[in-house]
């Protein structure tokens, strides 16, 4: 797949004796000197100029370059070298403008004291080269004012009736570009002068052989080349199938013997014939090397006809890069040929991502064709659409073998080159207790169905799955990211992610939830999320969640039970201008089991900071209204299970109409250097049932100020080369805030509209209240008392509007950053050295606000950054009541990337439960061949061991292997896990050190 891209340039490359212009527009083609073009000529020669420096700029609608030190002009096989070079170009591509003032110029006789000027016309641009770019002249170059005007456009034939430089000899010191072209050995100028042929020997000993055979009976000549031979092309452009043209730079060609086809010799001087009219056949043989850029082809024979645009090359071996793949793809073929422009095949054609002799892995086709075709895509930088090049591969009777052992045959395969992939995407063994022996496969389902015009940026999966002790599984996964989408523009990006399972084994859940039956056996998931940002400032986002049962994800997906957002169903469509967002949705429930707000539908405005009287005040606000119906969870059908089943605070079956609005007006004031934002706000709200099950209005009043003051200082004779600190800056924020509110409506007379936490925290709290409080939770643990003490009222855009009540409160703060320089002399960079910030709220009516502490919560957050590498964290949370919650971390983080990622740290709770436990995780690069992986998690409480993992993987040539065990003790489940990934996969999984993938085989060289 990926190494059929090497077909396209190498073949289209190869087109290096075809032209486009006639004998007539172009001169008579030829090695030597000719004499000049005049400037009202056009001369198809491009100039060639390079120096060690060189300052660009406009002067008016033309482009000025000033080079310097060593320079060299070429123009029509003359050379022209000086101490500076002062060139002026204007006018169109067919009709371009050079002038040009050469200083301190090399001439037979020594340095012309005087600037030697001249003016000449060509197709295209001046070809410019330097490897130091200084900018804009700081003054007005000397040369300038010698610059010739309008009307001295001629070029003196005196200046060039011997070439200022000699020319150079076969044998002598070549001058090399840096592009890898040369002007050593036997030069051609062909394609009207657009491009450079030359012929060197092979080796450095012994020159090539020519001979010249002319057949005047067939009007054409040979050029046989025998004793080892390089061609050089320089400047090769080959035109695609669009029209447009590829620059190929230069191009080596090495054989034994080359022939080629051409007109009459004699016929090419007299003007009678010239190059165009030929096939441009070209003959190579015996140890074929072919080279441009990072491409390399072996072969035993190679034919091309240019004008025809069909070639061949047998026995041909090639390496090269590909688009959006870092690695290097080998392809073998018997027959690689050229069909037409943009039509390629090969025969017995073998791939491969490994760079040794014989692989251990490679994908074989009886019959592998590219197609060079072109998809128009929409631009939404330029907001038009464009063209783009989109090789496609097609193939039959493919087998992928691995050790030389075929473990996959399929009958057809089609794909763009931007998927590097041999249909399977991902592969992994493993064992548990759980789950027993799991075998897992991954497909791409665009190469299996043969997809010809697959979407790019577009993935489409199957994944086929077999647990011994549960059943058989299928699924599958689309992940898509497009410039629009069913012919509305704007970048819309999603995902589709289907998996299923006939489940006949049982659940296990950890502590006393280990043997749980499934409320069905078909089990699974289905799930949707989309966005797409429109034009005109709309965004529409959709989301699509379906679950067999409550304990699905838990058991087969932990980690995204734990951390994802929950499945919902639900539409919005948004508008936003300004500071203002508009918002309509809607929200329908489909897994009964757990608890969910439907919104039927429900419409929202947001409105934050907008100006009033000039800036001296500032507006926010939030208005909804929408139909509600809070659907509260079934009960669980296994009876153990629905024993330890306890409802949530706030949770009641309720429905109606609520529509609500929350306003805050605000009035910044700078007083020096303190800003103090005196604000007053309000709620208005109409619930159309509430918990006793008549209609509520809830009116809210606030009104608070808050203030900042920020400082800093900054100390440049603080050094330390032991603490990486070189001047030490100190930034610091003061900042205040009094709220004070006022409620007609207790927070308990609401239902629970607008849940704060996921399924996966409500699902633990319901048999948390059951265990530890008889399924009754003390009020200052209920989460919507935690979200009132946090001042989740006072925010325009709360998560949970329904949060609000009678409350006043004081808000302190210090946020403190330490700042130094590190970094290399001259380049260093400004970077916090150490973060230390401090809150602290205040309640005056503790009783009724904080269950009778005046002082808490408090907060801390603190990092120390000993180096790039190395951090010291902890942070703090602290309630002072009976049975408050008091958590601290610490821990250390090194990360090096390619190398390791290290983290230890510590983390003690107290409060509602005691635990102390220690968490570690290690991902280390032992040497060039090996990776450790390993992490423990352990409580010094009542619960002990909690799990540990351990796992190595070996970095093979062509594979990443990967054993692991995993200890699960609070599910008492020990697992094994084989994993196998080809290192040339597009996503990566096992080969991600230090936040940084393993390349691919091949971007380092051989291993």
């Amino acid at each position: 797949m990926l190494a059929a891209a090497l077909i396209l340039p190498v073949l289209l490359s190869i087109q290096l004796s075809r032209t486009t212009m006639s004998a007539q527009e172009t001169g008579v083609v030829s090695a030597g000197y000719e004499h000049p073009v005049a400037a009202a000529q056009v001369s198809p020669d491009p100039l060639r100029v390079s120096g060690n420096t060189i300052h660009r700029w406009q002067i008016g609608a033309a482009d000025a370059s000033l080079l310097e030190g060593d320079c060299l002009l070429e123009h029509n096989g003359r050379r022209i070298a000086g101490d500076s070079i002062l060139m002026v170009t204007d006018g169109n591509a067919g009709d371009v403008r050079c002038r040009v003032v050469v200083g301190g110029a090399v001439l037979p006789q020594g340095k012309s004291p005087e600037p030697i000027t001249f003016s000449i016309r060509t197709l295209t641009d001046p070809k410019i080269q330097s490897p130091v770019f200084r900018g804009v002249p700081t003054g007005t170059p000397a040369l300038l004012k010698h610059l010739p005007d309008e009307t001295n456009a001629s070029i003196q034939p005196v200046q060039f009736s011997e070439p200022l430089i000699p020319a150079p000899q076969v044998g002598a010191p070549p001058i090399t570009f840096s592009d890898g072209g040369t002007t050593g050995g036997m030069q051609f100028l062909v394609g009207g002068g657009s491009r450079s042929l030359e012929i060197l020997a092979r080796g450095a000993s012994t020159p090539p052989q020519f001979e010249t055979i002319n057949r005047p009976g067939s009007n054409e000549s040979l050029f046989v080349f025998r004793g080892g031979v390089t061609v050089l092309v320089r400047d090769v452009s080959a035109r695609l199938p669009s029209g447009e043209f590829m620059e190929l730079g230069t191009i080596s060609l090495s054989a034994d013997r080359v022939v080629g086809w051409f007109p009459l010799v004699p016929n090419l001087f007299n003007g009678s014939a010239n190059l165009a009219d030929s096939e441009g056949e070209l003959y190579l043989e015996g140890d074929i090397v072919f080279r441009q850029g990072e491409r390399i082809i072996y072969a035993e024979s190679m034919y091309f006809n240019a004008s025809r645009e069909v070639g061949m090359i047998l026995d041909a071996e090639a390496i090269t890069t590909v688009p959006d793949y870092q690695g290097v793809v080998r392809l073998k073929s018997k027959v690689l040929q050229q069909i037409n422009r943009g039509n390629y095949r090969a025969f017995d054609a073998a791939v491969t991502t490994s760079r040794i002799g014989v692989p251990r892995y490679w994908l074989q086709s009886q019959e592998l064709s590219l197609t060079d075709r072109q998809r128009v895509e929409f631009d939404p930088a330029t907001q038009t659409q464009r063209t783009i090049r989109d090789p496609k591969i097609e193939s039959n009777n493919n087998f992928v073998y691995i050790g030389g052992v075929p473990i996959l045959y399929w009958p057809t395969f089609s794909t763009s080159l931007d998927q590097p992939g041999y249909y399977i995407t991902g592969a992994s063994v493993g064992n548990d207790s759980n789950f027993g022996t799991r075998v897992a496969l991954d497909f791409d389902l665009f190469q299996l169905f043969g997809v010809d015009d697959a979407p790019k940026n577009v993935d489409w999966e199957l994944s086929t799955d077999y647990l011994s002790d549960r059943g058989p599984a299928l699924g599958t996964t689309l992940d898509y990211n497009l410039p629009g989408l069913l012919g509305y523009p704007g970048p819309a990006k999603g995902s589709f992610d289907a998996w299923g399972i006939y489940d006949t084994g049982r659940d296990n859940l950890g502590s006393d939830r280990r043997n749980l039956t499934p409320e069905t056996t078909a089990r699974g998931r289905a799930l949707l999320r989309h966005r797409h940002y429109l034009p005109n400032d709309y965004e529409f986002i959709a989301e699509v969640g379906y679950l067999s049962d409550r304990n699905f994800l838990e058991q087969f997906l932990e980690n995204e039970w734990d951390q994802d957002t929950d499945h919902r169903n639900s539409l919005r469509l948004r508008k936003y201008y300004y500071g203002n967002l508009f918002e309509a949705s809607a929200n329908v429930q489909s897994n009964d089991f757990y608890t969910e707000t439907e919104d039927l539908p429900k419409l929202n405005h947001y409105l934050l900071g907008g100006s009033m009287l000039g800036d001296r005040l500032s507006y926010s606000a939030h208005n909804s209204v929408g139909y509600s119906r809070l659907n509260v969870a079934d009960l669980p059908e296994d009876p153990a299970e629905a024993a330890q089943y306890s409802p949530l605070p706030g949770e009641t079956n309720s429905q109606g109409v609520v529509a609500r609005t929350r306003q805050e007006l605000a009035m910044p004031i700078q007083l020096g250097p303190i800003k103090l934002v005196p604000n007053i706000g309000g709620e208005a709200s109409h619930y159309g049932e509430a918990t006793d099950g008549d209609s509520l209005t809830r009116l809210v009043g606030q009104g608070g100020i808050r203030a900042s003051l920020p400082m800093w200082t900054v100390d440049p004779s603080i050094q330390s080369s032991l603490l990486n600190v070189r001047g030490l800056a100190h930034k610091i924020e003061w900042s205040a805030e009094y709220l004070y509110a006022d409620s007609n409506t207790n927070l308990d007379e609401l239902p629970y509209y607008d849940p704060l936490d996921d399924n996966a925290q409500e699902q633990f709290r319901r048999r948390f209240i059951d265990d530890v409080y008889a399924g009754s939770l003390p009020n200052r643990f209920d989460p919507r008392n935690y979200a009132l003490r946090q001042g989740f009222q006072g925010l325009i855009a709360s998560p949970s509007d329904v949060v609000a009540d009678d409350l006043q409160q004081v808000r302190l703060g210090v946020h403190q950053r330490w700042q130094t320089k590190r970094g290399l002399p001259g380049a260093e960079r400004i970077v916090d050295l150490f973060q230390l910030d401090l809150d602290m709220l205040v309640f005056p009516d503790a009783d009724r606000d904080n269950f009778g502490e005046t002082l808490g919560p408090a907060l801390y957050d603190m990092r120390y950054h000993v180096g790039d590498r190395v951090t010291l964290l902890s942070d703090g949370y602290f309630d002072f009541f009976d049975d408050g919650l008091r958590s601290i971390s610490a821990g250390v983080r090194t990360s090096r990337p390619g190398v390791g990622d290290i983290y230890i740290g510590l983390l003690s709770i107290e409060g509602p439960v005691s635990s102390t436990v220690l968490r570690s995780t290690l991902d280390y690069r032992l040497n060039e061949k090996w990776i450790a992986s390993a992490g423990t998690t352990y409580d010094f409480g009542s619960t002990g061991n909690v799990g540990q993992s351990l796992a190595v993987t070996r970095i093979g040539e062509s594979m990443l292997l990967r054993l692991g065990v995993n200890v699960d003790a609070g599910r008492d489940n020990v697992g094994f896990r084989f994993g196998i990934e080809p290192r040339f996969w597009p996503r990566p999984k096992l080969g991600r050190i230090g936040g940084q993938l393993i390349p691919p085989p091949g971007v380092e060289g051989l291993e």
